[in-house]
């Protein structure tokens, strides 16, 4: 997962706390701990987001230009009265569309009372948002981590909740064992092996797969990663989507990317991979469009149009990683209003969009996001629902 290019504002960065694991950890406008947790390392996933991940993972850095804003000043304000809602997921199926999802992790989550209540009463969908990554689910070679993805997994089965199944392939949050490989072969087994064993395991309890994510360069083309640099060319997904044919024949299997909710090379890469993968006749379902995205990001207005040049490859779409984050940790009455208007413009653009089929968002609250301290979801601090759920209910009556 990444964040798109958000409003930034200059902060003074917090150093005495630790974050935990896959906890922020830096980028512009960040003011949360920088120092990661023992066994931790803060790794720069790009200018406005820095993880702790697992291992001894290497810092990078990606070119971006941020837009600027003056500071805000304003304290954090309450949300008022609640909006009524019987659930986003029934509303939404209501006017035809497959679910409204939220990402989750955790045992503690699950048995935690509150969090329990809103995945039962408002998701038809849930999202392991790290225990189904590579490095998460098979730190050593063949020796498997199942606990917290099967906990999503049987809640999910227990309540009558899809799975979106994320990720079988991705560059970051990758073990150094498969970061080693160097021999095509070698790598082309290991992705089978992986796909395998980990979408045969949940084989008929998973909607979807981001079988492989974050694939195209920010600026185009191919994203450097060893998947890339070893097969030399697009071929390692025809690798993993087949894999994951084989291992889940009923699963929709989905390429999920970022940055690529405004038009650009990016997007134009995204949907030619595609394109070209149905060509080859690789099992391809679906595209996924994470849109974390920044309260007032430009590319907001024009968000419809992105779901239908998406729409164009033939595929499924799905809005997989749904974020929209305050320019810093400040908050207003402006701020608030904004994103829930942000939250109702892109939930009407895939109500008006056939192929769209459903919603994630990444996180229930704020709270609990990735996004530290930037009020980027649906329900606030203390799990009070924020105007941006009453923009997201309005955004499906729309």
């Amino acid at each position: 997962m990444k964040v798109s290019v958000l409003l930034a504002i200059s902060a003074p960065m917090l150093v005495s706390a630790q974050q935990s694991l896959w906890g922020q950890c830096g980028g512009i406008g960040y003011t949360g701990p920088t120092n990661c947790v023992a066994g931790a390392v803060c790794t720069t996933q790009n200018a406005y987001y820095a993880q702790c991940v697992s291992g001894s993972g290497q810092a990078t850095t990606a070119a971006t230009t941020p837009r600027t804003t003056a500071p805000v000043t304003t304290t954090r304000t309450t949300t008022g009265s609640q909006p009524a809602g019987t659930g986003l997921d029934a509303l939404i199926k209501s006017k035809g569309k497959k679910y409204v999802g939220f990402s989750a992790d955790g045992s503690g989550q699950f048995n935690d009372a509150t969090h329990a209540n809103i995945f039962r009463t408002e998701a038809g969908c849930l999202t392991p948002e790290n225990s189904m990554k590579w490095d998460a689910i098979e730190p050593n070679q063949g020796s498997f981590n199942w606990g917290t993805a099967d906990t999503l997994v049987n809640f999910a089965q227990s309540n009558g909740k899809l799975v979106r199944g994320h990720t079988l392939l991705w560059h970051s949050q990758l073990p150094q064992w498969v970061k080693n490989i160097n021999n095509k072969a070698t790598l082309t087994t290991v992705i089978q092996n992986h796909a395998a064993a980990v979408a045969g395991r949940y084989k008929g309890k998973i909607y979807a797969w981001d079988v492989a994510n974050e694939v195209v360069a920010d600026g185009g083309g191919m994203r450097s990663s060893v998947f890339s640099q070893v097969f030399g060319d697009w071929t390692f997904l025809d690798v993993a989507f087949k894999a994951a044919k084989a291992a889940d024949p009923n699963a929709k299997l989905c390429l999920n990317d970022y940055n690529i909710n405004f038009t650009g090379a990016k997007l134009n890469t995204f949907i030619q991979v595609v394109k070209d993968l149905k060509s080859r006749g690789v099992p391809i379902d679906c595209v996924g469009t994470q849109t974390h995205t920044g309260v007032g990001d430009s590319s907001i207005a024009n968000y419809k149009n992105t779901l239908t040049m998406l729409a164009g490859t033939g595929c499924e779409v799905q809005i997989t990683e749904l974020d929209i984050a305050f320019p810093s940790t400040s908050s207003s009455s402006a701020l608030l209003n904004q994103q829930s208007n942000d939250y109702r413009t892109i939930v009407a653009a895939c109500m008006g969009t056939s192929a769209c089929t459903g919603i994630t968002v990444w996180g229930v609250s704020d709270k609990n996001s990735w996004i530290t301290g930037r009020h980027p979801l649906l329900w606030d601090e203390n799990f009070q629902k924020k105007p941006a759920y009453t923009g997201f209910v309005n955004g499906i009556n729309s």
